[in-house]
């Protein structure tokens, strides 16, 4: 089977989110299916300035390239149909977009990925010029892939539900492909990592927020729930890592409170060690496509206090600790009750870290090429 897939190439340097399932994906399912040829088709420019970057996999791939760049392509492909993937390779069998993107095809069969519908939901962004014109674009892409897609895949049962609810041309296109953490959560914490993260907290028992601040992941209940868990836990440090929106971070730091640590970005040898290192992962997200924060803190034997909204039931299972994303009080109890008792934290270690062996990127590689074979 020759596969062509298109590349988003600056995502896979240091892969997080998207970039990570293509790089995990694509590469698990080569490794399964030795027979299968895989081709990429990238932006020749970006492609030629960070291949020595990229991992021996996709520095070996054979690569098909186009000129313009990615937005003016990916209009062209929607706009006018022009060119098709056979242009590129006369011989693809397959055509895989693994993240949002779309091109059209003669006869190879198209499968496309829609990770969620995030940017559809009325209460999960400001309603921002530059949102309304995403919404726009994205929806004359999965429009297009409702009328000439073979397959759609998704990442969880709760986002192909919404996809359907949205776009219902594209319900009987929609194919299950659960994500899965990256192989390093879950291994022995490097020396360095744990001496990083002892700079970061000293000895004092953290709460992880992984994914940042922002309305999406719930900053406002976390504004909320933080004073009330600490007057109950008056030794513990909150510890944020990834994106925020400054307004949420300088609220949440407004007295000086010294013990809410903002880490940023970090590499996933340190966030493997913030994992496993922390007291507990509060993911009190509103929205999420699979949740995969909380499935790599299942994996790395940490408890998990989230929402019990979208997908996170689903991913989680009955493995963590969910209430409602609007009531501060019942997360400040369960952050709480967490610290005080180590047998919970005990209990919900260990069965979140067995749930989570349903979750490997084998077992998605292999559900992904029977789309391949049967799309």
């Amino acid at each position: 089977m020759n596969i062509l897939s298109l590349i988003h190439v600056h995502r896979l340097p240091n892969p997080s989110g998207v970039g990570r399932v293509m790089d995990q994906l694509i590469s698990t399912h080569a490794e399964l299916n030795p027979s299968a040829r895989h081709r990429m088709l990238v932006q020749e420019k970006l492609h030629r300035e960070l291949k020595s970057k990229l991992e021996p996999f996709w520095q070996e791939m054979p690569a098909e390239t186009y000129k313009g760049s990615t937005s003016f392509q990916q209009a062209l492909w929607i706009l006018a149909g022009l060119p098709s993937a056979e242009r590129y390779w006369k011989g693809a069998d397959v055509v895989y977009c693994p993240a949002e993107s779309y091109i059209p095809t003669k006869k190879a069969k198209l499968v496309c990925t829609i990770h969620d519908v995030a940017g559809f939901e009325d209460t999960l962004y400001p309603p921002t010029r530059s949102q309304l014109n995403h919404r726009r674009k994205w929806r004359m892409m999965f429009d297009k892939m409702a009328d000439h897609a073979d397959t759609v895949v998704t990442v969880s049962n709760f986002s192909a539900t919404r996809i359907a609810a949205l776009f219902p041309k594209l319900e009987k296109k929609l194919k299950v492909v659960y994500n899965a953490p990256h192989s390093i959560f879950g291994t022995p914490v490097e020396k360095d990592d744990g001496d990083a993260v002892g700079r970061l907290v000293g000895n004092a028992p953290f709460i992880l927020v992984p994914g940042g601040l922002s309305l999406r992941k719930n900053a406002k209940l976390i504004l909320a729930a933080w004073p009330l868990i600490a007057d109950q836990c008056s030794d513990v440090k909150l510890v944020i890592c990834g994106s925020s929106a400054s307004q949420y971070m300088d609220e949440l730091k407004a007295d000086g409170d010294e013990r809410v640590v903002n880490a940023g970005f970090v590499e996933d040898g340190f966030l493997n060690a913030l994992y496993q290192l922390a007291t507990l992962v509060w993911f009190p997200s509103r929205y999420e496509g699979f949740g995969m924060p909380a499935v790599e803190a299942m994996v790395c034997s940490t408890p998990v206090v989230a929402s019990s909204v979208a997908s996170i039931p689903e991913i989680v299972g009955d493995c963590a600790m969910l209430g409602s994303p609007d009531d501060p009080g019942w997360h400040a109890d369960a952050v709480g009750s967490l610290i005080s008792s180590s047998e919970l934290r005990r209990e919900l270690s260990e069965t979140g870290r067995e749930w989570c062996r349903r979750f490997s990127w084998e077992n998605s590689a292999r559900k992904l090429e029977e789309v391949f074979v049967s799309a």
